[in-house]
């Protein structure tokens, strides 16, 4: 018996590591290929578009976004890879939306598998980020707080969302904290793996999105703040930062070919559109706090936009972890300074982050990710210390195994938050606040949820293939739809003829982007006495209504 307590003692670690990382699979595999999101297509075009200019060594061709984006255009090539292996060798003729998804069909492709197929290798470069944002919570916290941060990251609805798209934030995310953990572990280590894994992720989440440039600043302000505290000489912490530099940027180079030919264009590049966005170049009409802001300048509301997405978009039990976190810090006398150190730096840089994307003009709830992944660590460390804190006042909670029982728990619920809205893990709003019942109110909804159950159900009407269907988010809808259709203009309002067009067609797909939205407002108005011939609800939410052409119900 003895020696099996040692076997276990011995292999916990890797038995935990593994069970974190087959919930964090469970959670997001099933139903990768349920629905489309209206940016995927543009990633997988710019998949394919990096998947031939690799194939012909155009180097110059991979400025295929300003983000970059290069993480998730890599994941999307090798899905196509395996999925068309044919597209590098006998591209369609240009490599756009409309071509390549002509061009899987020809060759007999469902283009929504394919996304599937793309989304599934995001899933398992995050799992494996996943795996190393566990490890470092076990080495800096202990067994527990890494089954809790692990249990509430792998079950969080709003992370499962995003890390199972072809898309960056949801990945940007755990990067972040990947990156973070790992440098807090080398400034109490001296470890220069630590060093090595916070730098090549640190490189990797700037491949994935600017923003994460921040990372840079910010791990100079820890490495500061040791030397001040007298942990660390001012020569080590300059060497520790150039190394961490040095790895990201490699990283950072390899993974973008363009830097091989051109890198002050590419990064010059990145820069610009960064600030173009933040000035609200690419912004459009946001909806807000039942507040429509025509021009994506939210002004006053900037500075609550991101605290009031986080509370819509969190669980109970991360606000639980992180009242409890409050608690913890309130009584920090009772622990080792060092446990808190982690923390801070988590904070700091959540802080930071939230601030500046708060000063730019651009603003949706999923560009808070980093941020919030890390207050989901962070309340997974503070229900782990809140427990402890606990158990040192009530005896009873020091029984063997209450701690387990306990935490299991508290996962439990977290896993039911996410469940509760399978496949559609994007509808998932806070119930402590209203939940889907009064989300319509404040957050701007839907991301393409639904499309494809309109989709479906217009493929099966009689004579739909001679049928005229103009749609909002053409390009996700037609993923899930077998013929070509009309893009519903992102306007305000619709000239006269663009107008009438619309109205004669034969089917009109309305999103809840819409009517939240207001755009086009005047097609709104002509719809506004119709009753819809099919209408797509999911988890309280309306999503799609479906009508016909007025022009055909007239006759």
């Amino acid at each position: 018996m003895r020696a099996d307590m040692q076997w276990l003692d011995k292999y916990k670690k890797w038995l935990l590591l593994g069970a974190m990382v087959l919930l964090f699979l469970a959670v997001r595999a099933p139903g990768l290929g349920r629905f489309v999101t209206i940016d995927e297509v543009y990633w997988l075009t710019k998949s394919a578009q990096l998947a031939v200019a690799v194939a012909e060594r155009d180097w110059d061709a991979t400025d295929l976004s300003s983000h970059p984006g290069m993480t998730t255009a890599w994941a999307g090539a090798l899905a196509l890879e395996l999925r068309t292996p044919e597209l590098n060798t006998e591209p369609p003729e240009h490599v756009s939306d409309f071509h390549l998804r002509h061009y899987f069909r020809q060759q007999g492709y469902n283009p929504a598998e394919i996304l599937s197929t793309a989304r599934l290798v995001m899933v398992v470069l995050g799992a494996a980020v996943f795996a190393g944002v566990v490890m470092y919570a076990y080495r800096l916290w202990g067994g527990l707080a890494a089954a809790l941060v692990g249990g509430l990251l792998a079950f969080d609805p709003y992370l499962i969302a995003h890390q199972r798209l072809l898309h960056q934030d949801g990945l940007m995310a755990l990067l972040c904290v990947l990156s973070l953990l790992a440098f807090v572990a080398h400034l109490r280590e001296r470890s220069w793996t630590h060093l090595l894994v916070s730098g090549v992720a640190a490189g990797l989440a700037w491949a994935t999105k600017s923003p994460m440039l921040l990372l840079g600043p910010w791990v100079a302000v820890m490495a500061a703040a040791v030397v001040v505290r007298g942990q660390m000489r001012g020569k080590a912490a300059l060497g520790s930062l150039a190394a961490w530099g040095l790895a990201a940027g490699l990283v950072f180079t390899l993974l973008w070919p363009k830097m091989w030919v051109a890198p002050v264009e590419a990064i010059t590049q990145v820069l610009s559109y960064a600030g173009e966005s933040a000035g609200g170049v690419h912004s459009g009409t946001i909806f807000f706090a039942g507040q429509l802001y025509e021009d994506g300048k939210l002004g006053a509301a900037s500075a609550i936009f991101y605290p009031v997405s986080f509370v819509w978009r969190a669980t109970p039990v991360v606000l639980l972890g992180l009242a409890a976190a409050g608690w913890v810090g309130l009584r920090r006398k009772a622990f080792e300074r060092s446990r808190l150190d982690g923390i801070v730096a988590l904070l700091g840089f959540a802080i930071l982050f939230v601030v500046m994307m708060s000063l730019g003009d651009k603003k949706f709830d999923r560009y808070m990710l980093p941020s919030y992944a890390i207050l989901v660590t962070v309340a997974g460390w503070g229900l782990t210390l809140g427990m402890q804190l606990a158990a040192g006042r009530w005896p009873v909670l020091r029984a063997a195994g209450a701690s387990a029982l306990a935490a299991m728990l508290l996962l439990s619920v977290q896993l039911g938050s996410a469940v509760s809205v399978f496949p559609y893990y994007l509808s998932y709003y806070n119930p402590l606040v209203g939940g889907t019942r009064r989300a319509d109110n404040v957050m701007m909804l839907g991301w393409g949820e639904g499309l494809e159950q309109a989709a479906n159900w217009l493929a099966q009407q009689p004579g739909i293939g001679q049928a005229r269907v103009a749609s909002w988010y053409s390009n996700a809808f037609m993923l899930s739809f077998p013929y070509d259709v009309t893009d519903i203009p992102l306007a305000l309002a619709l000239s006269e003829p663009q107008l009438q067009d619309l109205l004669a067609h034969d089917y009109l797909v309305i999103y809840v982007h819409q009517w939240q939205r207001h755009m086009p407002q005047d097609l709104l108005d002509v719809l506004a006495d119709q009753q819809p011939v099919h209408v797509v609800v999911a988890d309280g939410i309306e999503y799609v209504r479906v009508y016909q052409g007025t022009v055909n119900r007239e006759q």
